[in-house]
């Protein structure tokens, strides 16, 4: 892509709460453009594609499978993301794609949808997890809620639920290679042990929020050894005392709004970098949704259009 050639950017709306324990998330990508994300988005310069929304699920209660709740739908859900987006990466290679979620799952259907595309078995597919949850409970150790299971699934650990960690075929989807987690300063004690046994790169916010070029810098060296990085947004990410917008509600500090940009933009200003997924996002919870939703969509729209 030539330094003045346009920018495509592919908006996916992946409108699931399935995973999760409570319904609200899955009316955030609605959210989103209505409080104008693609008129943002066109106006910093982006071609916008809008595929709608590709699914839709409200979470439901299900008790009668209390280690691993609405697999069914969850499964669904993914497998439809994977395939709207191996469709879109396969066909525009050098297109951004920009995931609208919905809770955390999807982010399977993306690396699944995104190495299917690639299709070279040698073809190395990164993920950098901006979440301040590690999400590696399971099956045996959580709640039930797939929510918090994400990743893991996407590395197949010992206790992952073979449905969802072979959603893109071979296992696993990622390795500890592949994979960064950003900002991740929740971990309980199970979750620390996943971590140490799979000797997982980690950095915490306060580290993020206050040497955002130190960070960018290493994991630009490690994307150098990518051929495509997908990023990861979950909003509850964000210091909630002064942006209260994410589905689970923390008093933990967490990053800025401006530290989340910069860390999202230098992540999306990388040669590999094609794929933003945005999560937890709860309408409910501003108490000035418009104001919200425009720092989010000015956020998206200097990610999207960062050059590489």
């Amino acid at each position: 892509m030539s330094e003045h050639e346009q920018v495509r950017v592919h908006i996916v709306g992946a409108a699931t709460s399935a995973a999760a324990h409570g319904p609200g998330q899955e009316r955030a990508p609605e959210a989103f453009r209505a409080h104008g994300l693609l008129e943002r988005l066109t106006a910093a310069g982006l071609e916008v594609i809008d595929h709608g929304d590709v699914v839709h699920f409200r979470m439901e209660p299900d008790p009668d499978h209390p280690k691993l709740q609405s697999a069914d739908r969850v499964i669904e859900a993914a497998r439809t993301v994977a395939g709207q987006v191996q469709r879109i990466a396969q066909a525009e290679p050098d297109a951004r794609i920009l995931v609208l979620g919905g809770d955390c799952s999807i982010q399977l259907g993306v690396i699944a949808g995104a190495k299917a595309a690639a299709g070279a078995p040698h073809a190395r597919v990164g993920l950098a997890y901006v979440d301040l949850d590690c999400d590696l409970t399971s099956p045996q150790s959580g709640n039930g809620i797939a929510d918090w299971m994400g990743i893991t699934h996407l590395l197949d650990a010992p206790d992952a639920d073979a449905r969802l960690a072979s959603l893109g075929g071979p296992r696993p989807l990622l390795t500890r290679h592949t994979l960064r987690l950003v900002a991740a300063d929740r971990a309980n004690a199970y979750e620390q042990s996943r971590i140490d046994d799979l000797s997982l790169t980690r950095y915490l916010s306060q580290q993020v929020e206050e040497h955002t070029a130190d960070v960018l810098a290493e994991l630009a060296a490690w994307a150098d050894g990518l051929s495509l990085l997908s990023v990861h947004v979950d909003v509850d990410v964000l210091d909630q005392t002064a942006f209260p917008i994410a589905e689970e509600q923390r008093s933990d500090p967490g990053l800025s709004v401006a530290g989340l940009g910069r860390l999202v933009t230098g992540l999306m200003s990388h040669r590999t970098a094609r794929i933003i997924t945005i999560c937890e996002v709860n309408p409910d919870r501003p108490d000035d949704p418009a104001s919200a939703f425009a720092e989010l969509n000015t956020m998206l729209a200097a990610a999207l259009s960062a050059r590489r």
